[in-house]
């Protein structure tokens, strides 16, 4: 485990990060054969969160009549992928739109993974969303963290739920509670590492760009969530005034 946090405290030297590894690394361990405290923790720790994604599809399917409905995926995220599961086993016709960019290997990815479970789905460049905008009925979305004001999640979000809105369509944020921060609990320079670090070089924009060009690419963002119609947690279903009271009960981490 050690040698596998430092690795990502190197290469990824923010909070996102290292929460999902460990949480990752927690569901492997099996917890036969652990000392008794931490036998107990883990199984605790494994009802809790071992296959909570297939929750929180539950919680947004009851939250939306999705009965051929069109679909449209922003980013990959396993809720997104659970949702489509369970929609596919309803019997649901949905009509699935993935977005994509160039630089978009994930995306690309998950619509592989649906479409190799034999569910028709469509890929469109995120550059032409507006063609595609009046017949979307509902927008989904994953994230890495949620705040009192704000979540963090794949660039792009901003400009599409601003588009939502503008066109009345309903942006579900899927994602588990351990996604919740209470940000009143951190100093600005832990805060800061949440973005600031995920800066990449420009090269993959704009390779050996003039002098004087300044070419930024950042690959996540931070996202208003006034835009987002529901968070999708695997309890319940917030709106944005909703979570705020949700994100004062927590105090730092949700693990347990």
């Amino acid at each position: 485990m050690l040698h596998g946090l430092r690795t990502v405290i190197t290469e990824k030297p923010n909070i996102t990060s290292v929460n999902h590894y460990i949480n990752h690394f927690l569901l492997k361990i099996d917890p036969e054969g652990q000392p008794i405290v931490i036998k107990e923790l883990l199984e605790v720790f494994h009802e809790r969160w071992k296959n909570v994604d297939r929750k929180t599809a539950e919680i947004a399917s009851q939250h939306f009549d999705f009965e051929n409905k069109t679909v449209l995926l922003h980013g990959s995220d396993i809720n997104i992928q659970s949702l489509v599961d369970l929609l596919n086993v309803n019997q649901k016709k949905i009509n699935l739109i993935q977005l994509v960019s160039l630089e978009d290997k994930f995306g690309k990815e998950q619509a592989a993974a649906i479409a190799a479970k034999g569910l028709p789905i469509k890929v469109i460049d995120d550059a032409g969303l507006g063609k595609f905008l009046p017949e979307i009925d509902i927008i989904l979305m994953g994230c890495d963290i949620i705040m009192h004001e704000t979540f963090i999640t794949k660039s792009g979000a901003h400009l599409i739920a601003a588009a939502a809105k503008t066109y009345k369509i309903p942006v579900f944020v899927l994602a588990d509670s351990r996604k919740i921060l209470n940000k009143k609990y951190f100093p600005q320079s832990v805060l800061g590492t949440f973005i600031g670090k995920e800066e990449k070089s420009g090269d993959e924009i704009w390779k050996n760009a003039p002098e004087n060009v300044e070419v930024v690419f950042n690959y996540i963002e931070e996202v208003p969530n006034k835009l987002i119609t529901r968070f999708i947690l695997e309890k319940e279903a917030l709106t944005p005034a909703e979570l705020i009271e949700k994100i004062d009960k927590v105090l730092v981490a949700n693990f347990f």
